[in-house]
């Protein structure tokens, strides 16, 4: 009888240790899926051949269209990553919050299958007009 009671407690113990780790996996996933430039650029290791969401800002005046891609460059508090975007550019300003989606291929590049850009009626200069 103790020996099926422990067997129990035993398969217990592993079964609340997985769904535990698999909770604080994707709590960990969902509630920030952003990483900034800087922490990738510091920490290229931990990041390298996956596919990561990269926050930052556009560098003013680096996009560069060519015939075969598209790069830019976005910018953290400190550091730069460069992006090689696949798909289509959104409409972009200088120093706009975007978040390049890709897989990092080496320390500060980043190869985007898509660019998220935040509105850019947030930039635009408004007018009023008083009679």
């Amino acid at each position: 009888m103790a020996k099926k009671k422990t067997k129990v407690l035993v398969i217990a113990a592993i079964l609340l240790v997985t769904v535990s780790f698999v909770a604080y996996g994707m709590l960990t996933l969902f509630v920030d899926p952003y990483l900034g430039v800087d922490l990738v650029v510091e920490n290229p290791e931990n990041y390298m051949g996956r596919t990561i969401q990269v926050k930052g800002k556009l560098q003013a005046g680096s996009i560069n269209i060519g015939a075969e891609n598209t790069t830019l460059v976005m910018y953290g508090d400190t550091h730069t990553i460069t992006v090689l975007v696949e798909g289509q550019l959104p409409n972009l300003v200088d120093d706009q919050d975007m978040v390049a989606v890709g897989v990092l291929e080496v320390g500060n590049i980043i190869r985007a299958s898509q660019l998220l850009a935040q509105c850019p009626s947030k930039y635009e200069a408004t007018t009023t007009t008083t009679p």
